[in-house]
């Protein structure tokens, strides 16, 4: 199986695109694909290089940068360049149409440059901010490719040679920076990928050492960690039978599998330890806890899949794939456990090793504590819980959702500076395409209609905000006769250079124009704002006969963001539905169905409130967590109510129901949790802040979540019971 596996794996795609963390519902998703299907994709259409450097502005040095520019033309897949001496733009003469150069090729052969050319350059608003720092010691290169930019597959070649053309024919002494959106994918793919093998080893290093403290036995490790080791390969292969990728959000899968996987088979283990110790042979101690752990590890493995699956109402393709793959590898992991755990348990040595009696002397003794504590005092712990939930619901109104696409990585790494230089010096690549369409019978080279259009631009140049807007507009000439303008613009279509300039800003027949608009990083807080604003200057500016909308790729992302709250809120709503009428079932008795609601509960607003107080924003990471933690924190309670369940039929003394309670599960809960929370931990050594915020709010859930099945599910038992 292992073997039929491992060929499926071997051919599973890597997609470290940014599309799949888009929203891609048909509202959302096909007014951008209509209009790139005519535009293209104006945002990812570069890929790019600042090059830093004292001489820009020399003639050595822009020779240089021409036969640079030339031999990236000369790359498979790249259709045109952009940079200072390869920059055309349309003027127009008393013999018409004219296409000139920004530095004509006669001026490289005169050194120096003329000084009063020189100042024109810098003052050149087509090209000031654009290609072209305002001090002139920056200079952008940027390179149009004709892949498009959800193949990030087919565009890593061309970045591969881009970067090498360029790196062997800078000048000396210049500094490169290579910048844009497939860049920036292609770097984030590398990170997802070394972080991923980091966690993974430093997950099973602390899973090694912890099973080894808990069991005291070398045995333990192989039987912990059999089903996970054969089910995770398993859920890759099916994950490529059905056409899943790897992609940013599902990279997690593996790493999820490794802690989740652990838990059921450290509960059976442990009970496995309790039946040996009660002076029972190996087979009958496997027969016992077979019987006894079968119906709760299958509950627990249903409740954590739900929880999983719950993340199918999400708008965002990314983490509908990512619940539906963990699911499925929750279910394949609990066969594997349930097929290899009791085989391993009989034919491996269960002898312990007395060098970590200290270690679980020591549980024991923090366990006899923790009951004595509850016992004594019921109402006091209660109380401070509740105190606590009233809290966390007070502080949900402070919670933020905001993402921001150069803040998900540490400020002093290598692409989050490019990206801000290029923002800071440039027009950055970041914002929307606004779709207009006139619907009624004019044409956007009409008169009025230029007009219209350039208060719209005028307007939209002022937002604090807005780096750049260009249109159609931009490569319309001063001095060209009204009546001229639409043979002009038809003319551009030709032009071996700027007809993929043109063609990206408006039709051939004149109905339909991109306003392409650049923008800092505003984050998805202020965006929402954003489309409302350009909703407003459109409606003043252009009036009821243009239909206007936002698109692009930059809209998709931040309306998946927008988005988001909700979708963690559908899959909590969803996750609690389907998960606490399991619960009740299982526990066959409604008291104590009803004690395990708060205990349950708890941890998710905890959870929440601690993303508000430690201003951790509700995004691509920390989205996940109420639905994830609701299956994960629910297995322990589970297993804990119903050992409580047990003895509460077999005794009145409610005291020793408790303290009986907590010797038996007890043990097996602080284990768990710790496998957990060491696997959760582990996501801090990611590069991605989103994924590190992520490992730190399901740490701090499943603290509480353990805090709670021993502190305070026991309490309110005790208060209840009569």
């Amino acid at each position: 199986m292992s073997i039929v596996a491992g060929f499926f794996v071997s051919k599973i795609q890597f997609d470290m695109s940014f599309r799949p963390l888009f929203a891609d519902e048909d509202e959302m998703f096909i007014p951008t694909q209509n209009f790139e299907d005519i535009f293209g994709e104006a945002s990812g259409a570069h890929i790019g290089v600042i090059l830093e450097s004292e001489n820009i502005l020399t003639v050595p040095y822009l020779q240089k940068l021409e036969q640079l520019s030339d031999q990236v033309v000369g790359l498979d897949h790249v259709t045109s360049v952009i940079s200072l001496t390869h920059f055309d733009f349309p003027i127009w003469t008393p013999k018409g149409k004219e296409i000139r150069p920004l530095i004509p090729k006669s001026l490289l052969d005169k050194d120096p440059l003329d000084p009063y050319f020189v100042e024109h350059i810098l003052s050149n608003p087509k090209v000031k901010q654009v290609i072209l720092s305002e001090d002139g010691g920056k200079t952008l290169l940027l390179a149009r490719l004709d892949i498009p930019l959800k193949d990030l597959k087919g565009r890593k070649i061309v970045i591969q040679n881009f970067k090498k053309t360029i790196t062997d024919g800078i000048p000396l002494g210049t500094t490169t920076r290579f910048t844009g959106v497939s860049m920036v994918e292609n770097a984030y793919a590398d990170i997802v990928l070394k972080s991923l093998i980091r966690s993974t080893l430093l997950t099973s290093i602390g899973l090694v050492i912890a099973l080894f403290l808990f069991f005291g036995r070398y045995s333990s490790i192989g039987v912990a960690l059999a089903g996970v080791t054969i089910g995770s390969p398993i859920t890759l292969a099916i994950m490529q039978i059905i056409g899943q990728n790897i992609t940013i959000v599902n990279s997690m899968v593996p790493i999820m599998l490794l802690i989740i996987g652990v838990a059921d088979a450290i509960h059976m283990e442990q009970s496995f330890i309790h039946y040996l110790k009660g002076k029972r042979s190996v087979p009958e101690a496997v027969h016992k806890m077979f019987g006894t752990m079968g119906l709760p590890c299958l509950m627990t493995t249903v409740t954590t899949a739900i929880g999983f699956l719950s993340l199918r109402m999400a708008n965002i393709e990314a983490i509908r794939d990512f619940g539906l793959n963990v699911a499925i590898g929750v279910i394949i992991v609990y066969i594997m456990n349930i097929i290899f755990v009791p085989f391993l348990l009989i034919h491996l040595p269960s002898k312990q090793i007395n060098f970590t009696k200290w270690f679980s002397d020591g549980l024991n003794h923090f366990l006899y504590f923790s009951s004595q504590l509850v016992i004594s005092h019921p109402k006091k712990i209660t109380y401070v819980f509740l105190t606590l939930i009233i809290y966390s619901i007070w502080m949900l109104p402070k919670l933020s959702m905001d993402q921001k696409f150069n803040e998900e990585v540490q400020s002093e790494h290598p692409i989050r500076f490019n990206q801000m230089l290029l923002e800071q010096e440039f027009t950055g690549f970041l914002g929307p395409e606004v779709s207009v369409k006139i619907i009624n019978d004019n044409h956007l080279w009409d008169t009025d209609v230029m007009d219209n259009l350039s208060s719209f631009e005028s307007a939209l140049r002022n937002h604090p905000d807005i780096l750049q807007v260009r249109s159609y507009l931009s490569y319309v000439p001063d001095g060209i006769p009204d009546s001229l303008v639409k043979i002009f613009l038809k003319d551009l279509r030709d032009d071996p250079i700027l007809k993929y300039q043109i063609q990206e800003v408006i039709t051939l027949d004149g109905k339909w124009a991109s306003v392409i608009v650049r923008t800092k990083d505003m984050g998805t807080k202020k965006a929402k704002i954003f489309k409302d604003w350009i909703k407003e200057i459109s409606t003043r500016e252009l009036g009821p006969n243009f239909e206007v909308e936002m698109v692009g790729q930059w809209w998709l992302a931040q309306r998946g963001m927008m988005n988001i709250l909700n979708d963690m809120l559908s899959s909590f709503v969803t996750a609690c539905i389907l998960i606490l009428p399991i619960m009740a079932l299982l526990l066959r008795n409604m008291r104590l169905f009803f004690i395990s609601l708060l205990p349950n509960i708890f941890p998710m607003l905890a959870a929440l409130a601690f993303m508000a107080i430690a201003g951790i924003s509700v995004r691509i990471g920390t989205a996940m967590i109420l639905a994830i933690a609701l299956g994960i924190a629910i297995d322990d309670t589970i297993h804990f109510m119903i050992h409580l369940r047990e003895q509460d039929s077999k005794s009145n003394d409610r005291n020793e129901i408790v303290k009986l309670t907590i010797a038996q599960t007890g043990k097996a809960i602080l284990y768990t949790s710790v496998i957990l929370v060491i696997g959760f931990i582990s996501m801090l050594s990611n590069d991605l802040i989103a994924i590190q915020d992520m490992g730190i709010v399901a740490s701090f859930t499943i603290i509480i979540a353990l805090l709670a099945d021993l502190f305070f599910v026991p309490a309110i038992y005790l208060i209840g019971k009569k």
